[in-house]
Parts: structure tokens; C-alpha cells; sequence
């Protein structure tokens, strides 16, 4: 009899990088259950993830108190404990800090923030009972910095990576560690929601403020996320990973400079 499979959860698995993320932990062996609000989508995503390994969907709201309670009931039976939990779960909104409507604010502070508070302290809670775990909080880049318009998501974003840290230490004596990776722009269907096809083109082709010159893979942030949930990462706690293709490095100063 072979050993059992480790046990991962990913909120906002259905769609984009949390999808990316599913599959990737499926190709490493992970039985993997991915969260989400829409039913239909987690359907679609399980019918393309079920070939590559064990796979469940279950419709949750990160911002649920209970929705959040019932998801991670699943793992209260010590035969299956949660090994590693990814809180992706997020949305992005595009608005002027100036017209930005107290609702809206709340809204992405509710799913960006709140969502991830919730789904980690019922998730630590779980992992501290069965003897450690990794958690990883997929936060932005947007919490270092801002290309504007994202006042409550950069905000949110940067209440992540401290609530990360804060985490990494107050959950290290049950041997849960706690990371977070930031994205930086990245080829994914939002996009092309955001921003028109010649502007497209010249991310993919060349983003010239970022020095490796395009968009950032699904499948990088998927594998750096899967590094941090592994023991290869065990000595790895309480720290921000950006994933960006060095856009943060870059301080855009020499493009103010006339040219020699």
C-alpha cells in the first residue's frame, strides 16, 4: 500500500494563477481541493484537473466566516490532515484613490485581506492540531509599489505580506511555516480585461521597465509557490517572494537620463 497523498487547499483555484497553482501541486503528487465562488467554473476547472490527479472543488467564499469553517472542516479527520494551504482568493479594481466609493473599498478589502485572515486561521488551526503544515499567501507587487488606480488592492496587498510575517512567527512553535509570493504583471486572462492588444503585444514581446523584458509565467509563480510548500523549503519562514521578473529591482531612473 502506497503512501497517502498530501493534502492541499488553494482558494481561488478555478480561474488564473490559482488554477495554475492546482495543477502544479497535482503533478507533484498533492490530492488538491480549490475554492471558489462560482460554481461553474470550479465544474470546468475539475473536469481539466481530474487527469492529472485526485481533485475536488468545493464553492466557498473566503469571506464567509462559515463558508471559510466548512472548507477546512474537511481536514478535521487525522487520516487527512491539511499538508499545504495557498490563499489566492483575491480581486482586482481599477479606481482613482480620489473616486474611490467606500463600498468598493470594503469589497476588495474583504476578499483581499479578510479572505486570507480567515481561510489561514482556520487552516493553521487544523495544521496545529496534526503537527505543522506551510502556508503560503499569494500578495502582489502592488504591495511594494503602485502603477496607480489600486489604492484598496496595494493596500490589501501590503496588509498580505505583514500578516505573513506576523503569522510566520506566531504559528512557527507548531511547526506551520508561513510564506507569501508577489506577482509581478503576469499572462493571465485579466490581462486582457485591463489593457488592449498592441499594449498586450509589447508586454509579452518587450516590456522594456522589466528587466527580463515580458510578462511573468502562470507556471513560475505555480512552481515557486509548490518550492515554499515543500520541505526543500523547511528552513524557509516569514519571508515575501517576488515573482516579477525583476520589475521591483528596477528603479526606472536611467530612462530619465539622455541618451550617450
Amino acid at each position: 500500500m502506497g503512501a497517502m497523498p498530501l493534502n492541499a487547499v488553494v482558494t481561488g483555484g478555478s480561474k488564473g494563477i490559482g488554477f495554475g497553482i492546482a495543477a502544479c501541486l497535482l503533478a507533484r503528487g498533492y490530492a488538491v481541493t480549490i475554492a471558489g465562488r462560482n460554481e461553474a467554473d470550479l465544474a470546468a476547472a475539475v473536469s481539466k484537473l481530474e487527469p492529472l490527479g485526485i481533485i475536488e472543488a468545493v464553492a466557498a467564499d473566503v469571506t464567509s466566516e462559515d463558508d471559510v469553517e466548512r472548507l477546512m472542516a474537511r481536514f478535521d479527520d487525522p487520516a487527512r490532515p491539511l499538508s499545504l494551504l495557498v490563499n489566492n482568493a483575491g480581486v482586482s479594481h481599477y479606481k482613482t484613490l480620489l473616486r474611490m466609493d467606500l463600498e468598493r473599498w470594503r469589497s476588495v478589502l474583504d476578499i483581499n485581506l479578510t479572505g486570507v485572515f480567515l481561510s489561514l486561521q482556520r487552516g493553521a488551526r487544523r495544521m496545529r492540531i496534526s503537527g505543522g503544515g506551510a502556508i503560503v499567501n499569494v500578495a502582489s507587487i502592488d504591495a511594494a509599489g503602485t502603477d496607480g488606480r489600486q489604492s484598496a488592492y496595494g493596500a490589501a496587498k501590503a496588509g498580505v505580506v505583514n500578516l505573513t510575517k506576523t503569522a510566520a512567527v506566531e504559528l512557527a512553535p507548531y511547526r506551520i511555516r508561513v510564506n507569501s509570493v508577489s506577482p509581478g504583471w503576469t499572462l493571465t486572462a485579466m490581462i486582457d480585461d485591463h489593457v488592449g492588444e498592441a499594449a498586450r503585444r509589447h508586454m509579452r514581446e518587450s516590456f522594456s521597465r522589466v528587466p527580463l523584458g515580458r510578462l511573468v509565467e502562470v507556471d513560475e509563480i505555480a512552481r515557486t509557490v509548490a518550492f515554499l510548500g515543500s520541505d526543500e523549503a523547511s528552513g524557509i519562514t516569514g519571508i515575501d517572494v517576488p515573482v516579477d521578473c525583476g520589475t521591483l529591482a528596477n528603479l526606472y531612473i536611467a530612462e530619465t537620463l539622455p541618451k550617450e
